[in-house]
């Protein structure tokens, strides 16, 4: 076998045993690989109504058919579970398909020592981590190493293994102790922060997994594999988005937010802060704090960044990141003008690992709740919440780490929290329980039906509609008209920023771009140089490659439907539980709450527009208008085994429904 290795590695950690199942062709042509192969485990081996903290939710770790090769930006992992994070309208004890994906090398590494995927049942009886030594699997104490953070539990498993070489993804204090959004980090700083894959990992008494890989891999055609990956890798390393993407990181994101006001302040009250850009932004930041870039596995960009304090109160402290959803969630999001401030929160954040994007929810929602009267002293422990307050922020995210007082409460994530004190529920930028990233969905309106349509709950990174930014379209016209067609995209730089506010193209837009980006996760590749510039093109820069690594005659056609595939799989995690089409929205907030200020005040969402965004996108993928997938799509995508379970599904759905008239 050629590009994958055709492996899948389980662990049992109440048995204590580790087998191995081979991966037939005719599989990986259905599920391709990395997200597709756990979409695929979670959906089957999991069941509706289960608790995400059951020993038998498989934690499943995925590389694809080109991660640990030459292709370029091929070093992503994907991390899945049911997610103990996310939750429904119908109640917040609903869970569904949990993933998150992070960079660095550990999925080349797993590819090195034979495997694919690795998928982790059961729950230890005492902490323990994995060490994966090619073809030798022990699973070994971990009781010293529990309660350490990233960085330093990091290196003592590299120590005690004795060789630099080796690749950890692990957990830290927030995974230990159950935080709901608790992430999964390898390589020192490379962070799987959504949906609480590091809460699952801790619910196993699982510290940490380390990898030893030696065996090569092979291609079906080594040498027009390489010729082709050259081309591609020129072709990123050349464009003015990744030269851009170098100097700045993601933060030149930030800075094309702030310029249009669309960056989240105040907890999402509105997109703009006055002068931000003064003392906030990606040159500011390098300017100041960076040490020097930092690369996953065959990237040519290098947009990660590595944080070094020459100088104050934080002098000689150094940590990987941030990247742009860090500083704004951890800075602007809180209202703080103080670049050092969000900095340090953000390596605090890594170092106990946890989702700087939730955590900074928590801290943003308790200074609003605070200041609107709807949380008092008695409630935080005689804590008092005012808005940029960086000390007491640093204080609680470590209260939240290890559930200490008002600290223990965040730790279930913001919409249990408002469920608990029964106060604030309105004020949640949420969807399915998962809180919004920095962009405001009120303006733009690829990223809104994105954040709801996503099938990990709020998320920009599964519809990810960066086309609608004129600097995306405008620096890939050719291939965005070629993708989209000349009608739908001709409003991208022809009528912006009138387009970023209507919601006429969307539909369509998210439509196409969420499998734009899985093709990406299932080739175990970054999605930026697909998604957010233009280095790539789009999805169809990766299918020449994978078929010459693999060997497999995959039609670029079927690719795109293996894509929708995974879709409708992750979403039918969610359908079956009645979660549908009552979730496929956002909080009263973006439709009543107008913009406080910017550029855009006054803008908020029109409900009867948003009810045809939903129609048109429904139809669009072949479902039905309460938004379930119909028997004919099912049997489209070979999934008929879906069905029974949609069956039941709408009976959820109906009844929670009629319960609400």
């Amino acid at each position: 076998m050629h590009g994958w290795v055709g492996n899948r590695l389980r662990v049992d950690l109440t048995e204590g045993k580790a087998t191995v199942e081979n991966l037939s062709p005719q599989y990986l042509r259905k599920w391709v690989g990395g997200r597709g192969l756990n979409s695929d485990i979670v959906y089957h081996e999991t069941w509706e109504g289960m608790d995400p903290l059951d020993p038998a939710n498989p934690l499943c770790f995925a590389s694809g058919p080109l991660t640990g090769t030459f292709s370029p930006l091929a070093g992503r992992t994907t991390v899945s579970a049911l997610s103990p994070m996310t939750c429904s309208y119908r109640g917040t004890n609903v869970h569904g398909h949990g993933d998150t994906n992070m960079g660095g090398q550990f999925a080349t590494y797993l590819k090195y020592a034979g495997y694919d995927q690795i998928v982790v049942k059961g729950r230890a009886d005492k902490p323990v981590y994995i060490f994966i030594d090619d073809d030798k699997i022990s699973i070994r104490d971990a009781s010293h190493l529990w309660g350490q953070g990233v960085k330093v539990a990091t290196k003592n498993i590299i120590e005690e293994l004795g060789d630099p070489e080796i690749k950890v993804a692990l957990i830290g204090p927030a995974g230990e102790n159950l935080v709901k959004f608790a992430c999964v980090v390898n390589t020192f700083s490379n962070s799987g922060g959504r949906t609480g894959m590091g809460c699952v990992m801790g619910s196993k008494n699982l510290k940490a997994i380390a990898i030893r890989g030696t065996k090569p891999l092979t291609y079906a055609d080594p040498v027009k594999f390489a010729e082709e990956a050259w081309m591609l890798r020129e072709r990123v390393r050349t464009s003015p988005s990744a030269i851009r993407r170098k100097a700045e990181g993601t933060w030149d994101l930030f800075d094309a937010g702030n310029a249009i006001g669309i960056n989240a302040n105040k907890n999402h009250s509105t997109g703009y802060m006055k002068g931000i850009e003064e003392t906030y932004g990606g040159l500011v930041f390098a300017d100041k704090y960076l040490f020097r870039r930092k690369a996953c596995w065959s990237c040519p960009v290098a947009c990660g960044r590595y944080t070094y304090f020459k100088d104050g109160k934080h002098a000689g402290k150094h940590f990987g990141g941030p990247e742009m959803e860090a500083a704004c969630n951890l800075g602007t999001r809180l209202d703080s003008y103080d670049l050092e401030g969000a900095v340090w929160l953000s390596g605090i954040v890594n170092e106990l690992g946890m989702d700087c994007i939730s955590a900074g929810a928590a801290l943003s929602w308790s200074m609003e709740a605070y200041e609107k009267g709807l949380i008092t002293k008695e409630d935080t422990g005689g804590i008092e919440f005012k808005w940029a307050d960086m000390e007491t922020s640093e204080k609680v995210l470590y209260m939240i780490a290890n559930r200490e007082g008002y600290g223990d409460i965040l730790a279930e994530g913001n919409s249990r929290v408002a469920e608990k004190l029964g106060v604030g529920a309105g004020i949640v930028p949420h969807c399915r329980g998962l809180e919004h990233i920095s962009v405001d969905p009120r303006i733009a309106t690829g990223f809104s039906l994105g954040y709801a349509m996503s099938t990990r709950g709020s998320d920009h990174l599964k519809n990810y509609s960066c086309n609608e930014f004129p600097g995306c379209a405008m620096s890939r016209k050719d291939q965005i008209v070629d993708a989209l067609g000349p009608e739908l995209t001709e409003v991208f730089w022809k009528d912006f920023p009138n387009e970023l506010t209507s919601f006429a193209t969307k539909p369509q837009l998210c439509y196409w771009s969420e499998r734009n980006k899985c093709v990406a996760d299932l080739m175990g590749t970054c999605c930026h140089a697909i998604g957010s510039w233009g280095g790539l093109g789009d999805w169809r820069a990766y299918t020449t490659l994978y078929r010459l690594a693999t060997g497999f005659d995959m039609p670029d056609e079927e690719i795109f439907v293996a894509a929708e595939r995974v879709v409708s799989i992750e979403r039918a995690n969610w359908l079956r539980s009645g979660s549908a089409r009552q979730d496929d929205t956002h909080i009263d907030r973006f439709f009543d709450e107008p913009v406080a200020d910017g550029p855009y005040k006054g803008l908020k969402i029109d409900r009867k527009v948003w009810a045809w965004a939903q129609d048109e996108y429904y139809k669009l993928h072949g479902w039905d208008e309460e938004g379930f997938i119909t028997d004919v799509k099912l049997k489209d995508l070979n999934l008929e085994e879906v069905i029974p379970d949609m069956e039941h599904g709408r009976k959820l759905y109906r009844e929670y429904m009629e319960q609400q008239k």
